[in-house]
């Protein structure tokens, strides 16, 4: 089957290959920029490492399971069906493994699974989006880890253990930028290099696959929490797009601290699409749910429809300092949030940081800012409700 399998392959696929089966490398490192390849090459090469040896043990690993199936899990999947070597029969669902005539096993867990994490031993690891896991759960990996380390990340952090290691002599380091990959169709290259006009800092990390000049992250200080906490009030925040994302985020607001929740993250939805999924995720008809000003139209479907939906106040700055002054809770399955939050940067001019953020990565932030922001208002002044829509 192996020798039948015809791949279209980029200089990154080669890379690793060659990386991979070099005696003296320990530890592939790829950095790399959006749609660099590095994500379907490493695939590409796993599945080929897998039909080739016998009884092997694969393990692919990121900080949360829903980041891990809605990413490197489906694509691994999706190119097994593209190879035409994809058997249902060979696919645990429940176990999340996929095992190879080879006798070769591909796993899939996250890092939230801490009996996987210090469980039995692999052959190969990957883990995907590196940046995001800390040096303890790599350590607790690479020591059940008998042959090699993959790696990827973008570099938005300034400081990682990842650098470090980087700097090993039985690390290599493959560096990647959408100009590796052949593949692209003229729009997607055309997307990456407007990085330039929207901000330096994005066009370096996601262009170049260069770590960012300046300390320019947002948020910080945010936790992930999995068990619901009870009390406070509830509210909503709503970001209405149709291209991009429309973000529905569940606030609450327990003893001057934020515990958010992402309740809805999907594009091409019309009001009406929007509702309806609403009903579906039994959003609660009577807590406010603080909408984007700017579609009045879909504010008064809402209330048509019966939920008590009002506009934001459209203040980012103020609006931002005010999640930055309270601790801040979001729940570990709000994917799309979290990496939101990761990624929400504030513009830059040269070395100069700007007290304005970067239209990318926002939707689901707009929405926690307009809920946040229109709440602690509203409870300004000991509680006394002085905005005149409320």
């Amino acid at each position: 089957m192996a020798r039948s399998l015809e791949m279209k392959t980029t200089t990154v696929f080669s890379q690793t290959k060659s990386a991979i089966e070099n005696p003296n490398i320990r530890f592939l490192v790829h950095q790399g920029g959006s749609r660099s390849s590095k994500t379907y090459s490493i695939c590409q090469y796993i599945i080929l490492y897998c039909l080739t040896n016998k009884s092997k043990i694969v393990s692919i690993v990121r900080k949360s399971f829903p980041s891990l199936r809605g990413s490197v899990m489906r694509d691994m999947i999706e190119i097994l069906k593209e190879f035409n070597i994809y058997s249902v029969s060979n696919h645990n669902k429940t176990e999340n493994t996929y095992q190879f005539d080879s006798g070769s096993i591909i796993e899939f867990f996250s890092c939230d699974d801490e009996q996987k994490i210090r469980g039995r031993k692999r052959d190969l690891l990957w883990i995907n989006e590196a940046n995001e896991i800390n040096f303890e759960e790599f350590n607790q990996l690479n020591m059940r880890t008998t042959e090699k380390c993959i790696f990827d990340f973008n570099p938005s952090d300034n400081f990682h253990w990842l650098y470090d290691l980087i700097n090993r002599d039985e690390t290599q380091l493959i560096k990647s930028t959408y100009k590796d990959n052949p593949f692209l169709t003229e729009a997607q290259v055309k997307e990456i290099e407007n990085l330039i006009n929207v901000d330096e800092g994005y066009y370096r990390v996601y262009a170049l696959g260069e770590k960012s000049s300046g300390k320019t992250t947002i948020y910080t200080h945010q936790k992930l929490y999995d068990v619901e906490p009870d009390g406070g009030e509830t509210i909503y925040g709503l970001d209405f797009g149709f291209n991009h994302p429309t973000a529905l985020i569940e606030c609450k607001m327990i003893d001057g601290e934020i515990w958010a929740k992402e309740v809805i993250y999907k594009s091409g939805l019309t009001a009406k699409d929007l509702i309806q999924l609403m009903n579906d995720c039994e959003v609660n008809k009577k807590k406010d749910i603080i909408c984007d000003s700017a579609r009045p139209e879909i504010i008064e479907e809402l209330k048509r429809n019966g939920y008590m939906a009002r506009e934001a106040i459209k203040d980012v700055k103020a609006g931002i300092d005010t999640i930055k002054s309270a601790p801040l809770h979001i729940n570990k399955w709000s994917v799309n949030l979290i990496k939101e939050l990761a990624n929400y940067k504030w513009k830059t001019n040269g070395d100069i940081i700007l007290d304005e953020p970067v239209k990318l990565y926002d939707d689901a932030c707009d929405a926690l800012r307009y809920a946040c922001h229109w709440w602690k208002i509203k409870n300004k002044n000991n509680g006394v409700n002085y905005l005149k829509f409320y």
